[in-house]
């Protein structure tokens, strides 16, 4: 559920993020009515995709910043702390098979 959610915001933001070709038919029109030249247009374009970018890049860390607040405040397992438990549940039971299988050695009687 957690990346489903991710990716559905991450999709929502992916919509605001301008690629060059997007951000170069506007400059076009622009270049067409002679307000500016081709090259600045080429210019601007790449600008306003990289701030693009960055601005997308800054949502989805703030994104990723709550989405981890959120989880820490339903105080919710880690998996690497299940694995951990699994882990000395594991050793636990291998030293009691261990200690019966001694003790059963001795039980005669």
């Amino acid at each position: 559920m957690l990346e489903t959610l991710k990716n559905l915001m991450l999709a929502s933001l992916g919509a605001a993020v301008i690629t060059k070709e997007k951000a170069m038919q506007f400059m076009q029109q622009a270049v067409e009515r002679g307000e500016v030249s081709a090259a600045e247009a080429e210019k601007m374009a790449e600008e306003v995709v990289a701030e693009s970018k960055r601005q997308a890049e800054a949502w989805g860390d703030k994104l990723n910043g709550a989405v981890s607040n959120a989880l820490d405040s339903l105080d919710l397992v880690k998996r690497s702390q299940v694995e951990g438990l699994e882990q000395r549940l594991a050793k636990a039971e291998q030293e009691l098979a261990e200690l019966k299988a001694k003790g059963g050695d001795g039980e005669a009687g």
